[in-house]
């Protein structure tokens, strides 16, 4: 029995339009009619979440929770409390920082609700902050103050400079990060040991459920470790390879209401 749905936002619960429709909206709401916690776990920061849990009349109560930062972030959707973080190093942060010099492209970061970035902006951090909902700042690190939190780092710039940067990344960045390249144009780099996968766990573990009660729904290199650990996983239609390869089910496309389908499938009866 599902009692804990996991879905990815973007390319899963959000279509092209970066929308949620009302097949989709109808599903999640008799999901959580029937008891069903309906946890978000997105790469976004939590600031361009509020808007959907609000649209999707969540939370429904003190424990519902939202999982921001590909993992590095739980926090309850009622206080906005922090009940789970990891965080990344100011000195590792100016570090990766350093490698931009030869490629074109912005390094940027997040504490709990702000877009930072460090060099001159670009029209391709102009549209991830917009795609974002974000007012980008701008903050070089030297600047950084000592008790900024940083929860995540990215590499943002055209798809064929990261895969230049990719191909050439320095052995500290696996040492200090975990990097995963959650969009084409998008290459993360998270705190050493955070993932979807690991905070859907404890998550999962503080509610007191299974993870063979657990659901999760996704369709991006970032979703990869929720679907590992999840009892019911479910690549979406328009997902990678690679999700789709670990993924115990599939479902249609963002674009054909993939979530929807999935809930009634493998979580409730329509």
């Amino acid at each position: 029995m599902i009692k804990l749905i996991a879905i990815d936002m973007d390319g899963t619960l959000l279509n092209e339009q970066h929308l949620v429709t009302d097949k989709v909206k109808k599903a999640i709401t008799k999901a959580s009619e029937a008891g069903i916690r309906i946890v978000l776990c997105t790469g976004r920061p939590v600031q361009a979440v509020y808007e959907y849990l609000k649209e999707l009349e969540l939370p429904q109560d003190e424990e519902d929770y939202v999982i921001s930062l590909n993992g590095t972030v739980v926090q309850k959707t009622t206080t906005w409390e922090i009940v789970y973080s990891h965080e990344l190093n100011h000195d590792h942060l100016k570090q990766a920082e350093r490698l931009i010099e030869p490629f074109e492209m912005n390094f940027t970061y997040f504490d709990e609700k702000e877009y930072y970035y460090t060099g001159a902006p670009t029209e391709m951090l102009q549209f991830d902050a917009d795609l974002l909902g974000m007012e980008k700042v701008h903050l070089p690190l030297e600047k950084l103050p000592h008790d900024l939190t940083v929860f995540k780092a990215m590499y943002v710039a055209s798809e064929t400079e990261l895969d230049r940067l990719a191909s050439s990344l320095p052995s500290f960045i696996v040492e200090y990060f975990y990097p995963i390249r959650s969009l084409s144009y998008v290459l993360e780099l998270l705190p050493k040991n955070a993932n979807k996968g690991e905070a859907l766990t404890g998550l999962a573990t503080k509610l007191g459920f299974s993870m063979d009660e657990v659901m999760a729904i996704g369709d991006g290199e970032n979703d990869l470790d929720m679907m590992k650990v999840a009892g019911t996983s479910v690549a979406m239609g328009n997902a990678v390879d690679s999700i789709k390869q670990v993924a115990k089910h599939e479902t249609k496309s963002n674009q054909e209401d993939g979530v929807a389908h999935a809930i009634y499938e493998w979580a409730i009866q329509n």
